[in-house]
């Protein structure tokens, strides 16, 4: 009987404990959050075609322009990271690089790298432009990533004004962002965004935005809107900080989107006048239907109505953009033989096959004023996907 007793209280105790131990299991779950993680990617397959005018040679090439391999997640609930790197042309390069903060009402803090907001057309992401590459307004900036502190809040107004800040290094991104120099001063960006109109339901939105940026003193090095070409190279003798203001303008209504934006930049330096002007203005339409969706500021991923999964078409939508740069005398005074102005008219035609596949051409042709050699015709084609 004492066996039995002593068996029964081994068994009662055991399950206890197993119980014990599922409960504790259950309550450590509760309390203790698991890290998770996501594998994100891209690529963009590109082939250039481009030739002068009046020239015979021209110039064919074709390059992976990104090769983005990510991996992001919590590891609180509060507490986001992402490590994104770029593996074109055989190169490692840093892009999204950070720990994320999300306060809620608060806004979010991000430590690392992260975009600098310096435009409309530079916050949306590669995925979701429209064309192969960003207007040449943007080359006002050195790169679309900074490393730093960074600071964005689109909740305020109940959602209708976002703001944002950054303060970056000057590290160079294939250096992990390393600056030596820092007593050389930070770059301070800022971006202030409204909506005076979203109405979700009918894909109806006016975007309107002001930005701010003040950085250390770079020559300027810019395509005009293709990535293989020859580049401008500006330089602005005793150059110290540069300052540049912008404006925004984003539209949807419906299947039709219209989107600009004005830049102006001024180098510091001592009894010169160096200024840049640049803007662009583009359209676009999508003939089966869809619309630029819009979220914190940007314009995000297009979702085919039918895609080819489903018996469909995907998405088809046509282009048209206007870009322009402009120096002042002093910059042109500085630069002999480099043009006062480059104009580029662009015409485009995007297929998505799906929410994450898209046929891309553009035809370009820029004038830079150069009677010799003419115009630069450019044929650009993309294959790209995201994962």
């Amino acid at each position: 009987m004492k066996n039995i007793k002593i068996s029964v209280l081994t068994i009662a105790f055991t399950l206890l404990g197993i119980m014990f131990i599922n409960a504790q299991e259950k309550e450590d779950k509760r309390e203790v959050f698991k890290p998770t993680i996501n594998i994100n990617g891209r690529i963009q397959y590109d082939f250039e075609f481009l030739k002068r005018s009046n020239e015979d040679d021209a110039l064919n090439e074709n390059e992976f322009r990104r090769v983005h391999f990510s991996v992001a997640g919590n590891v609180a609930k509060n507490l986001k990271y992402k490590i994104e790197t770029d593996f074109a042309h055989g190169k490692l390069g840093f892009r999204d690089m950070y720990l994320k903060y999300t306060g809620g009402k608060f806004g979010n803090l991000v430590i690392g790298s992260y975009t600098e907001p310096t435009s409309l057309n530079m916050v949306t992401s590669s995925k979701y432009i429209s064309f192969n590459e960003r207007a040449m307004l943007i080359a006002l900036q050195n790169f679309r990533w900074g490393s730093g502190f960074h600071y964005e809040n689109f909740g305020l107004l109940k959602g209708r004004i976002g703001f944002q800040m950054a303060l970056t290094n000057n590290g160079l991104n294939d250096e992990g962002f390393v600056d030596h120099s820092l007593e050389d001063g930070f770059n301070f960006i800022s971006r202030i965004t409204g909506t005076i109109m979203n109405n979700k339901e009918k894909h109806q939105l006016i975007h309107l935005g002001i930005n701010y940026d003040n950085r250390s003193y770079k020559d300027l090095k810019f395509r005009p809107e293709n990535h293989l070409g020859e580049k401008y190279h500006y330089i602005f003798p005793n150059g110290d900080t540069r300052e540049a203001l912008g404006l925004e303008l984003g539209t949807t209504f419906g299947a039709f989107s219209l989107q600009g934006e004005y830049k102006t930049q001024k180098v510091d330096a001592p009894d010169m006048d160096y200024q840049l002007d640049s803007y662009y203005v583009f359209a676009s339409y999508f003939i089966t239907g869809e619309y630029r969706p819009y979220k914190h500021a940007a314009f995000g991923r297009v979702k085919p109505n039918k895609d080819i999964d489903n018996g469909g078409l995907g998405a088809v939508e046509v282009l048209a953009r206007y870009s322009s740069l402009e120096m002042s005398q002093d910059i042109i005074d500085a630069n002999l033989g480099l043009p006062s102005q480059v104009n580029s008219i662009s015409l485009g035609l995007n297929w998505y096959l799906n929410s994450r596949a898209r046929l891309m051409y553009n035809y370009v042709i820029t004038d830079d004023g150069n009677e010799i050699l003419g115009d630069l015709n450019q044929h650009l084609f993309r294959v790209q996907i995201d994962f």
